[in-house]
């Protein structure tokens, strides 16, 4: 896969194009039995899939033969190496009003799978960034949902940003706390006083800072609080941090007793163009990947208000440079020059940081500031194209403390001004 390296721009872009159709919702007022029954039967299809899949790897290779000869074995197609899978969050317009039809989305993120190198990167699109829709005027890109749900969506990042979206998977917003609800809570490290009241919308956020398990409706709270200085931009890393403690939780053992609830609560929340055979593979390949080894990033660009709106400016060299990285996963070559780091420590740390500091030299980076300091999540962020992932690969199998940090791709987030990277220790 080749980077176009001239996505699209509202000053260099004009769309044409039809309005998308709507979906309309399905009906899923079904009797007990037929919805029995259709499970079973989607068990069954389940069934088939994997062993379509799986069958050589466990020693019936005549079964594998067999099934994909079958009438099944147009749907068995090879899932692709690499894939980028379109995930939007989205909430109703009212009570009882279908969150899929008609709705803005609150969350987009576009994530980029690797089978063969068994890597997710993911990057987070500002809901308000600039762009022109296709077949509409230049708007926020959560409009697009609005206008065409996730087709035009898919298509407005596409000609964008020089994407190619595989697949979309679009998440009802109360779904999340269904799923919180079914996974007995997610624990997470809130980082700072959240407090926020918003009667005509229901929503009341109360939250102090720590590590702690969020009930549904705190977990709503942590995901919707935009009332500080980073405003939206501090919500999308909130999420990424949201989605790291889903992850966690569905890793410990005592998620199995739970499982009928989690199916329940995702299945009745989603909306997606896959299919079984597809959603089991995607679910096959996700018990792979190691989530400490993840790499995220925010889209790069600044807030500017025109009239009354306010929009999220592309910085677009910075957001070409993101992309090329976690896309096209082009990691930069080898340097003579040492790589810089400024290194920010908790409390908990600061016996520890002379010890990590000597074994950083050893593995030849130049520690240009070390300093304590108060940042949420132990996590390397780099902020140069020389930054790259493969090096702090090589300092996790040396500090144990960096084995959990994740990797987030940042060029403004730099704490120092001028080092390749800031890594935070914190508790």
């Amino acid at each position: 896969m080749n980077s176009t390296k001239n996505f699209q721009t509202p000053e260099n872009q004009n769309y044409t194009g039809k309005q998308i159709k709507k979906n309309k919702p399905a009906d899923t007022n079904y009797a007990f039995k037929w919805t029995f029954l259709a499970f079973l039967v989607c068990l069954a299809l389940y069934g088939i899939m994997y062993m379509a899949v799986n069958a050589d790897n466990i020693g019936l290779p005549a079964v594998s033969k067999f099934i994909r000869k079958s009438p099944f074995a147009p749907a068995l197609r090879p899932l692709n190496q690499k894939q980028n899978i379109l995930i939007l969050g989205t909430d109703s317009n009212g009570k009882n009003t279908d969150p899929f039809t008609g709705t803005r989305s609150d969350t987009i993120i576009v994530v980029s799978l690797d089978r063969m190198g068994k890597a997710v990167n993911a990057i987070s699109i500002p809901r308000d960034s600039k762009v022109p829709i296709l077949g509409h005027d230049i708007d926020k890109i959560n409009a697009a949902h609005s206008y065409g749900g996730p087709e035009l969506t898919k298509k407005t990042i596409e000609g964008t940003f020089g994407i190619n979206i595989d697949h979309y998977l679009v998440v009802n917003f109360n779904g999340v706390k269904d799923l919180v609800k079914a996974l007995g809570g997610v624990n997470v490290n809130v980082e700072k006083r959240m407090r926020y009241t918003d009667r005509s919308g229901g929503l009341y956020i109360d939250l102090y800072p720590g590590y702690q398990d969020l009930t549904p409706e705190q977990a709503e709270g942590y995901l919707r609080f935009r009332h500080d200085a980073i405003g939206d931009i501090g919500r999308m890393r909130r999420q990424q941090w949201f989605v790291r403690g889903v992850v966690e939780k569905l890793k410990s053992p005592d998620v199995i007793a739970r499982i009928p609830s989690i199916i329940n609560a995702i299945s009745s929340n989603i909306k997606t163009d896959m299919n079984v055979y597809e959603l089991a593979g995607l679910a096959t390949f996700a018990k792979q990947v190691d989530i400490d080894n993840v790499q995220t990033s925010t889209l790069p660009g600044k807030p500017s208000n025109h009239g009354f709106v306010s929009y999220w400016i592309i910085d677009t060299d910075r957001t070409q440079a993101v992309i090329d990285r976690l896309i096209y996963r082009e990691e930069p070559s080898s340097s003579d020059v040492p790589l810089s780091v400024t290194v920010l420590y908790s409390e908990k740390y600061r016996d520890q940081i002379p010890a990590i500091e000597e074994v950083f030299k050893q593995q030849g980076f130049d520690i240009k500031y070390s300093s304590f300091g108060k940042k949420p999540h132990t996590q390397v962020i780099a902020h140069t194209y020389k930054a790259g992932f493969n090096p702090i690969m090589k300092l996790k199998s040396k500090i144990p403390e960096l084995k959990t940090a994740q990797f987030i791709v940042d060029p403004e987030d730099d704490l120092s001004g001028n080092t390749d990277y800031t890594i935070v220790f914190s508790d």
